[in-house]
């Protein structure tokens, strides 16, 4: 159980540390938000095995959230530039950004 929690984790961090690196420099700051996020879903998902499948979901979710609050709006849509990619589902096992002014989906996470 702790391993799969594991695994899901490290996916969830390598997948949203490619996007990242796609579209930002991954300065210290940048990376200890991720690291952040995926320690508190860590502690999230321990007592709710079930939530493994959805910390790539949440990690991706709490990365953006701060980075929002922190550096400005992330992930940029590529299309107008303008708009900021969202995550779908908000609570799901297959997550993508999407572009709701677009109405597309730009990528899944670790995509980007």
């Amino acid at each position: 159980m702790t391993t799969d929690l594991e695994a899901a984790l490290a996916e969830a961090r390598a997948r949203v540390l490619h996007d990242l690196s796609a579209t930002l420099p991954t300065t210290p700051v940048v990376i200890d938000v991720l690291d952040v996020a995926v320690r508190d879903r860590r502690v999230w998902a321990e007592p709710w095995p079930e939530g493994a499948d959805f910390v790539t979901c949440l990690v991706a979710q709490d990365v953006q959230e701060a980075l929002t609050r922190s550096v400005g709006p992330w992930p940029q849509c590529r299309v107008s530039g303008e708009h900021t990619l969202h995550v779908e589902p908000d609570l799901g096992d297959d997550p993508h950004w999407i572009c709701e002014d677009c109405a597309a989906v730009v990528a899944p996470i670790g995509g980007l």
